[in-house]
């Protein structure tokens, strides 16, 4: 059976479908080396699930001359789902900082918006919009999958706008109601963009703030640990990477392998999980490639002082 293909009729039931760009980053790190790895946050997203052994199907656009970028997906990802445009993504990282927590980004090109109706109907208990920056998505898009099931959205998709002389990527306002926000179950932010839709500086309150205005459950990333903020309060979990490698798509990764395991786990354990995945995969560049039994290795080796306290620790199903 192929595997990239548009026939509704062969896509299996997945554990998660990944909708978002293919994007091609051109890193600059703190001493000048550039470095281009193909990835954006949808082969990050669908890689992260592949990894803990779930089943992923991926939306994901990209330009006609660009088809073969569609392998960079791991094996692993069971179904790709190709959506026409007339350009591929592509983005400038300049990191300023060694621990590559401080950058600048710039759209280098940008796909066309992937529409509702390019987007098969699935049976997949969640539908994560990865995206990279505004303009990714048609207008309706969030209104339209959220009537089909529960919807995780990474903020950076509706916020990151590109300059359009210099193509420099920035906070947008942002002004949807109540009505944008309920019909999202998962909602990510990092804390710049917490703080420009908030006002808040502190993560905590940002986090509450945006599940008072309707979304269930909300992450805030950083360099440190991952906060997700729920109805029965504030759960935090602490990343432990070796390396800074693989920085680039550390926020997809995480949200994914979160509302991934979420499915089928409470908030600690499914936190514990994703810290592990992205800790992993930040030590080397690009999506992570690996087997379920290497996270569970890397919770047993890096993270047992938290596994007891964890929904009793069973990581493997």
């Amino acid at each position: 059976m192929n595997k990239y293909t548009t026939d509704a009729s062969a896509l299996t039931r997945p554990d998660s479908q990944v909708i978002g760009p293919v994007c091609v980053d051109v890193n600059v790190d703190a001493e000048g080396a550039v470095s281009r790895v193909v990835g954006g946050a949808v082969i990050c997203a669908a890689a992260a699930a592949a990894a803990l052994g779930r089943r992923v199907e991926a939306v994901a656009s990209v330009a006609d001359r660009d088809q073969s970028l569609l392998s960079h997906f791991p094996d692993a990802v069971e179904r790709v789902v190709p959506v026409p445009s007339m350009r591929t993504s592509s983005i400038r990282n300049v990191y300023t900082t060694s621990d590559r927590e401080r950058r600048t980004s710039s759209a280098l090109s940008r796909a066309d918006p992937i529409d509702p109706t390019d987007i098969p109907a699935s049976a997949a208990p969640v539908q994560h919009l990865a995206g990279l920056m505004v303009g990714d998505y048609a207008p309706g898009i969030v209104e339209e999958l959220s009537s089909r099931g529960d919807l995780a959205v990474d903020m950076q998709g509706f916020l990151r706008e590109p300059d359009p002389d210099s193509g420099l990527l920035d906070l947008r306002r942002f002004d949807a109601g109540r009505k944008f926000y309920r019909r999202i179950r998962f909602l990510k932010v990092d804390t710049a963009e917490g703080e420009h839709l908030t006002g808040c500086t502190d993560r905590y309150d940002m986090a509450r703030a945006l599940q008072d205005r309707g979304a269930r459950e909300v992450m805030v990333s950083n360099a440190r640990e991952i906060l997700v903020v729920d109805d029965e309060g504030a759960h935090v979990c602490p990343l432990r990477p070796r390396s800074l490698a693989g920085r680039t798509g550390r926020g997809d990764t995480v949200f994914s392998a979160y509302i991934t395991e979420r499915v089928r786990r409470g908030v600690d354990q499914a936190l514990l999980t994703a810290c592990a995945t992205v800790s992993l995969k930040m030590e080397t560049a690009g999506p992570l490639v690996c087997e379920r039994t290497d996270i569970d290795n890397y919770l047993a080796r890096f993270y047992a002082d938290l596994l007891d306290t964890r929904e009793g620790g069973n990581h493997g199903q």
